[in-house]
């Protein structure tokens, strides 16, 4: 499976390799009327954006990274503290029967509905 990953990205490399070597055709770059180059190679622009734009998604995802790391420290401080206990308590037990014998799905129960009477 390593291998296959290292045959991946050598491939990977080969392409993007081979795109560079194809885009050296020298472009102007203007960015206002006084700012300006001439003779930039194509790539070096289209990596320039490519990185502008991860740039920018990384900062538009920080906040939801940074939200999402705080719950999972809570959730994980909370799971530290121990399972939660459920209590079941007679109502509780007796109300679900009750609830069960109005929607028809049990007949009339005989005995305590308790459970561990």
């Amino acid at each position: 499976m390593n291998a296959f990953a290292w045959l991946i990205r050598l491939a990977f490399f080969a392409i993007v390799l081979w795109f560079a070597l194809k885009n050296l055709t020298p472009v102007p770059v203007r960015l206002t009327e006084t700012l300006h180059w001439e003779g930039v190679p194509l790539i070096v622009v289209m990596l320039a954006c490519l990185l502008i734009g991860v740039l920018a998604g990384a900062i538009a995802m920080a906040p939801r990274v940074f939200r999402l790391r705080r719950q999972l420290a809570a959730a994980e401080a909370k799971a530290a503290q121990g399972p939660p206990t459920i209590r079941r308590g007679p109502s509780t037990i007796t109300g679900m029967a009750n609830v069960a014998r109005n929607a028809g799905a049990v007949g009339e129960l005989n005995g305590d509905t308790r459970i561990g009477h």
